[in-house]
C-alpha cells in the first residue's frame, strides 16, 4: 500500500529566498524597492543581521522580471580579492543575459573577452598585475557595466558594502569606495546596497567623511510583526495538513527570535519532527534539540580554543547580553572588574574571520540565536564557570530571561 504523498517542506533557511520559496510578504519594503527600480534611484537597506535584506532585494526584483547583477563583498580581504569576485560575478551575469546574444552581439562578446582578460590576471600571472593595478581593473569592470546599461535594463546590487572599509587597509578601502562612488553616480541604472554590520554600514551613507555620504536613500529594515509571521507559519504548515495552534506558534516565535531565517529554520525542523496532524510542544522540543545538536561539533571546537576565563566571559555574554557589559550584574557574572578585561577576553570571539560575538553600543551580543541557546543550555559548565548561578533556582531564572518559552527538557 502506497503511503500518502507529503508535500515538500516549505520552510527554507540558510540562503537567499527565490520567488519559488515560501516567504512572508513585506509590502512596505517591496514597494520601496520597486519604486527605486523604476526611478533608477539608489537604495541602501540597513538593519540587523539575518532580517532578510538580500532576500528582499533579489526576490522582489526577480518577481518584477528585472535582471540583477549582484556583487557580494562579504569578508573581502584585499582589492585583488574584490576585483576577482566582481569579475567572476559580472562574467556570470553576462553569460546569463543570453548565450546566443553573447556569440552574435559584438558589444556583448567584447565585454566577455574583456572580463576574461581581467579574470586571467588573478590566476598567478604577475606580469599582468604589474601592467595594471587592481583599481584599474575595477574601473574597467565598471566601464563594462556602463556599456551594458546603455543597451539593457538591469539593476546592480552590492551586498556587504561596509566590508570594503572594514576588511581592507584604510587608504586602500577609501580608494576603492571613492572609485565605486565616482563611477556608480554616472550609471543610469538602479543601484541597491545592503550590509549586516549595521553601524559601519550606516556610517558609509551618513558620515560626511565617507565617499558614499548621502548617495542613497537609507531604509531601516526591522523584524516582521509577530501576527504577520504567525499567520505565515499557520498557512505553510497547513500545506502539509498540519495544524499550528496559536499558542504553539507563539512559542516557536519566542524561541527563534526576530530573524526570519531562524524562524524558518525552527519551522523546517518542526515540520520534519511532526508525527501527527497537530503541532505541539513535543515537536518544537525535538526540532530545537536537533538544531542545537547540529551545532555541537562547531561550538565544542570554539569553546575548546578558549581559556576558562574567556569561556566565562563568553557565557556571561550569552546570559546577560540584554543588561549591558558595564553593569554590575554583567561584571559579576563575567568575573572581571572593568570593561577592558571584557574586551581582552572576547577578542578571539570578535576579531576573527568568522566572529561569534559582536558589539552593539554598550552591549556585546552572540551573533547566532541558536549558538546563544546552545551556550546557555550547557547545564554543567555554566554554573561551574559562574558562581552566582550555583544557588538553587538561579540558573533556571537566568535561562528563562534568555528564552522564557524554552522547552522544559532543555531547562534541566
Amino acid at each position: 500500500m502506497r503511503k500518502p504523498h507529503l508535500p515538500t517542506n516549505p520552510f527554507v533557511y540558510g540562503r537567499v529566498l527565490g520567488i519559488a520559496d515560501a516567504a512572508c510578504a513585506r509590502p512596505q519594503y517591496e514597494t520601496a524597492i520597486l519604486q527605486v527600480a523604476r526611478d533608477k534611484g539608489r537604495l541602501a537597506l540597513s538593519g540587523d543581521r539575518r532580517l532578510g535584506k538580500s532576500t528582499l532585494i533579489e526576490r522582489t526584483l526577480a518577481a518584477d522580471k528585472r535582471p540583477l547583477l549582484r556583487w557580494d563583498f562579504h569578508r573581502v580581504y584585499s582589492t585583488e580579492d574584490l576585483v576577482h569576485r566582481a569579475a567572476e560575478q559580472l562574467d556570470a551575469f553576462v553569460r546569463g543575459l543570453s548565450p546566443i546574444a553573447r556569440k552574435l552581439t559584438p558589444w556583448l562578446r567584447e565585454i566577455g573577452v574583456g572580463i576574461d582578460s581581467i579574470r586571467l590576471s588573478y590566476q598567478g600571472t604577475e606580469a599582468a598585475l604589474r601592467v595594471r593595478t587592481p583599481t584599474d581593473h575595477l574601473a574597467r569592470l565598471l566601464g563594462f557595466i556602463g556599456d551594458i546599461a546603455k543597451r539593457r535594463e538591469f539593476a546592480l546590487f552590492i551586498d556587504e558594502l561596509q566590508d570594503i572599509r572594514d576588511g581592507l587597509p584604510e587608504r586602500e578601502g577609501d580608494a576603492v569606495l571613492g572609485l565605486l562612488r565616482s563611477e556608480l553616480q554616472r550609471l543610469r541604472i538602479p543601484c541597491f546596497f545592503a550590509g549586516s554590520s549595521r553601524e559601519s554600514f550606516r556610517a558609509l551613507f551618513m558620515s560626511d567623511a565617507s565617499p558614499f555620504y548621502e548617495s542613497a536613500r537609507l531604509l531601516e529594515v526591522t523584524s516582521i510583526p509577530a501576527p504577520e509571521l504567525r499567520a505565515f507559519l499557520v498557512k505553510q504548515f497547513a500545506r502539509g495538513r498540519f495544524e499550528l495552534p496559536p499558542e504553539v506558534g507563539n512559542v516557536l516565535l519566542a524561541i527563534a527570535g526576530e530573524s526570519p531565517n531562524d524562524v524558518q529554520h525552527l519551522a523546517h525542523e518542526t515540520w520534519n519532527a511532526a508525527v501527527g496532524s497537530r503541532i505541539g510542544g513535543g515537536e518544537l522540543g525535538r526540532a530545537l534539540s536537533k538544531i542545537l545538536a547540529d551545532l555541537t561539533p562547531m561550538a565544542d571546537t570554539w569553546l575548546g580554543q578558549l581559556t576558562r576565563r574567556q569561556q566565562r566571559v563568553l557565557m556571561a555574554t550569552a546570559l546577560y547580553e540584554h543588561v549591558g557589559s558595564g553593569t554590575e550584574t554583567f561584571l559579576r557574572a563575567a568575573g572581571v572588574r572593568n570593561n577592558g578585561a571584557i574586551i581582552s577576553a572576547l577578542r578571539p570571539c570578535i576579531h576573527n574571520r568568522e566572529p561569534i560575538v559582536e558589539k552593539l553600543g554598550s552591549r556585546y551580543r552572540i551573533r547566532s540565536r541558536y549558538l546563544r541557546l546552545w551556550l546557555v543550555t550547557r547545564h554543567q559548565l555554566v554554573p561551574e564557570l559562574i558562581p552566582l548561578l550555583r544557588p538553587e533556582g538561579a540558573y533556571t531564572a537566568a535561562l528563562r530571561k534568555v528564552c522564557p518559552q524554552l522547552p522544559e527538557d532543555l531547562e534541566s
